[in-house]
Order: structure tokens, then sequence, then C-alpha cells
């Protein structure tokens, strides 16, 4: 087991480092001048480019930039917004939780309806159910976000006026930021009508969550139907049913735990792609989150916080990625045992 976690480790400290590479060739390539690009100071006096020369060893090798560009940006070090010469990492310590809680509401979502809309698929295997369910898995995988986001706005917030169609929270609600989780800051609030806060903020959440969670709940269903359909075909499950166990004890406790495994193997694969979709959600949403942030740098080209959006981003699906690796390894032993086989 802990030979497993050093080579995660490894791995991990490889994918990092080729990321931050990555985004250096990145900031050498951009437009412009490389202080620039690296501390996001536009038209910086003498003793400021000095200084960004000193921090980021600009008159020294090319390897020497590339170590205190790592170095800067471990220490929290992102530059300064060219728009407003904002510091970036307050700024993302500001939207990045709102981001976070959109794509946990989603992936909540998607599991609780995916798994039982799976499991039932494979139990009426090549029936009704199971044809109806793949054509709407299908069907919900091929929606392209925006179009679905769009149309829900339409015709739940203006036609039906149920929802509201954009950001986090009514303005009469003054709730302070404590964690960044909407939710969370309402309940640590000293404000008057929580309650009320609380309605409206989940009917804030409701439409950006479901369109988000649509196509990871595709995945969902069509995972853990495959998955299932290898359980219940396999022979632990046939030797149970001839001892009569009741289906429902047979698909609950025998089938289920070991199916459920490779489904949430696969959802944290499914990350970046929802973080992806949560900028687009976000924008359409108007949900005050580091996705529109980073896709209004895009159209101002502010090139320290594109970068820094990566890094983090990027950063924060390889962290999860490995951590859900080492947990799945640490908690299946099938899988711990197939993956000391192959040392």
């Amino acid at each position: 087991m802990w030979f497993y976690i050093a080579r995660r480790v490894n791995l991990f400290i490889f994918t990092v480092s080729v990321l931050f590479l990555l985004v250096f060739v990145m900031l050498n390539a951009l437009p412009g001048e490389l202080a620039t690009n690296l501390s996001g100071v536009k038209n910086p006096t003498i003793a400021q480019y000095d200084a960004i020369v000193s921090q980021y060893q600009l008159d020294k090798s090319w390897f020497n930039q590339y170590i205190s560009f790592i170095k800067q940006r471990i220490h929290g070090d992102f530059g300064v917004s060219f728009s407003d010469a904002k510091p970036i990492y307050d700024e993302m310590l500001r939207l990045l939780p709102a981001t976070i809680e959109l794509c946990i509401y989603a992936m909540t979502i998607a599991l609780l309806l995916g798994l039982p809309l799976g499991i039932i698929a494979a139990v009426y295997y090549k029936k009704f159910g199971d044809f109806f369910l793949l054509g709407t898995s299908l069907i919900g995988y091929s929606i392209p976000v925006f179009w679905l986001g769009v149309i829900a706005i339409m015709y739940f917030g203006l036609d039906l006026q149920w929802l509201p169609v954009a950001g986090k929270l009514n303005l009469l609600y003054q709730v302070e930021q404590v964690t960044g989780f909407t939710l969370i800051d309402i309940y640590l609030s000293d404000i008057q009508y929580k309650q009320l806060a609380y309605q409206d903020a989940v009917a804030h959440l409701i439409m950006p969550t479901l369109t988000l969670a649509v196509i990871p709940a595709a995945v969902v269903i069509r995972i853990t139907r495959t998955t299932m359909l290898e359980e219940l075909n396999a022979n632990y499950i046939k030797a149970a049913q001839a001892r009569g166990q009741h289906p429902l004890s047979v698909i609950f406790h025998h089938a289920l735990p070991n199916a459920i495994q490779p489904v949430l193997s696969q959802m944290t694969l499914q990350l970046s792609t929802l973080l992806t979709s949560a900028m687009v959600t976000e924008v359409i949403f108007s949900w005050p989150g580091i996705g529109q942030w980073l896709i209004q740098a895009t159209y101002q080209q502010n090139y320290t916080i594109i970068s820094a959006g990566v890094l983090v981003c990027a950063g924060f699906v390889i962290v999860v990625t490995v951590l859900s690796d080492i947990l799945l390894i640490a908690t299946t032993p099938r899988r711990r045992s197939a993956e000391y086989g192959s040392v």
C-alpha cells in the first residue's frame, strides 16, 4: 500500500512539474514583456522592474527562471491583475469556493440520479426501461451545456418566472462571505430572515446546478449500467440467487458495493469536464465563480489571471484525482490486489 502511495506521489510531482513548465512556456510565448506577463505590473517603474527581474531571476538562465516561477506560485504569489492591479491570489480565494460549491452540488445530483437509474437499466436489461434510459442518457450527454442553460432561463426563468436567472443570492440579503459557500455563509451569519435567505439561495442554485449535472448524470447512468451488468452475471451473484436471497438484497448488498467503485473512479476523471462545463454555466447564469472570472480575463487578454487560473484549476483536478485514486485503492481489496499484482 505504501509503495503504491509513493508511486502516486511521484506521479503527482512529475505531473505538476509538467503543468508548471507548460504554463511557463506559454507566458514566454505570449506577446509583451515577460516581466509584465509574470507579475501583471503594467508599465513598471525602474525600481519595480528591477524587483521583478530579481524575483523571477530574469537575468539568469531559463532553468533558473522556471524554478523561480515555481517558487513564487507555490508561495501564493500569482502577481496582480492587468486591469485593476488587485492581487490575483486574493481574488481566487474569493471566487474559487463558488465554483467548487456549484461542482459539488452538481456531482451530488448526478450520483443521486445516475446510480439508481443505472441500476434500473441493468436490472431491466434489453427491455423498454433499459432502452429508454440509455436513449435518455445519450440525449443528456449530447446536449450542449450553453444551449440547455439558455433554454432553462427562457422557460423556467422568463416564461414561468419560477426561478431567478442570475447570481447567487438576492441583494436584499447582505451575507458576509466567510467560507464562500452560500448556504454555509447564511448559516454562520446573523442576518434576519435566515429561512427566506436559504430559500432564495436554493432557488438561485437550482437551474445552474441541474444544468451542470446533466452530463455527469448521463455518464453515471451508463457506467453504472455496465458495471452492474458485469456484477449481476458474476458467479457470486448467481450463488446468492441460488440460496434464495431477495432480489433487492442481491442488488444492494452484493452487486452494488462492487459496482460502485468503478463509477466513483470514473467520476474523478470527469472532474476536468465538469470544471469546463462550470465555466460556461457560470457565464450563462452570471454565477460569480472562477470560471466567469477566467473567461472575462480571456476577453481582456489578462495573461496573469489566465495563467493563474490554469494552474489552480488543473492543479485542483490533479490533486483530487490522486487522492481519490489512493482512497479507492485503500478501500477496495480487489483493486488493491490487482495493482499489487502489476508491480
